[in-house]
């Protein structure tokens, strides 16, 4: 799953699953490459141009540029069955059984398997404009920059902290959660076994970060990449030749 095309050319953004990844080239063109069982990596032939792309364990879900959203592949019934009225979209989160979308009218629609609540959008949630699924709940942020978290919570990973405020972005990680602040302060919140949510005190303001299973990465606004949790494997250890984008 680690062999990228040689062919592949420039792209413009990449989700990864457990098993497979997925990029969208310079020209939206969308190419998934790994492991190819439950069909997770079987592109649709007329999918056509996509904007963004969201890849989990068994299947991955693609926004085209006229907003339609298209899943496929997937190992339980609705995996990748989009809701015939779902109409097109701004954005999509695939999760380990489910998938989550915002439509343009801010409306958050979730579908597949869910039996933790991870279904069970709040109601009266209001426009959102963004959502990150994990393997059992899903966090939204609504216009105003408020959290929202629901789904299965045995480890804390929706206990949005009271005092959190706004924030700019999130990402549901498997057990844990974290959340970039409109201060760019980074917070995570769930369960912190191997040190995921114990945020270096360093580490500064951060632009983006993304939730594993045991550890965390976020890029700090200097562009460097912060990676902190569990070692084993290598996954914290950033490469040397990783350069920040800009200086700090």
């Amino acid at each position: 799953m680690d062999d990228v095309p040689a062919d592949l050319g420039p792209v413009v953004a990449v989700s990864t699953g457990t098993y497979h990844t997925c990029a969208i080239r310079a020209d939206g063109q969308l190419i998934c490459f790994g492991l190819e069982d439950y069909g997770r990596c079987e592109v649709p032939e007329d999918l056509g141009p996509v904007q963004a792309v969201s890849a989990n364990l068994y299947h991955t879900c693609a926004v085209r540029t006229d907003g339609q959203l298209v899943c496929f592949g997937g190992h339980l019934p609705g995996h990748s069955d989009v809701p015939a009225d779902m109409g097109p979209v701004l954005a999509v989160s695939a999760g380990r059984h489910h998938t989550c979308a915002v439509k343009t009218d801010g409306q958050l629609v979730c579908f597949g398997s869910g039996s933790q609540g991870n279904l069970n959008v709040p109601a009266n949630l209001g426009p959102v404009m963004a959502v990150s699924v994990g393997t059992r709940h899903a966090c939204a942020v609504m216009t105003d920059g408020k959290l929202v978290c629901f789904g299965l919570d045995d480890d804390g990973k929706c206990d949005v902290p009271e005092d959190l405020g706004p924030v700019l972005t999130v990402s549901a990680g498997a057990y844990h959660t974290c959340a970039v602040k409109t201060s760019f302060q980074l917070i995570c919140f769930g369960r912190n076994d191997a040190g995921q949510c114990d945020v270096p005190s360093d580490v500064g303001p951060v632009v983006a970060v993304s939730a594993g299973v045991h550890h965390t990465c976020a890029v700090r606004m200097d562009g460097r990449l912060v990676c902190f949790g569990s070692e084993e494997y290598g996954r914290c250890d950033v490469p040397g030749d990783v350069q920040p984008a800009t200086s700090a």
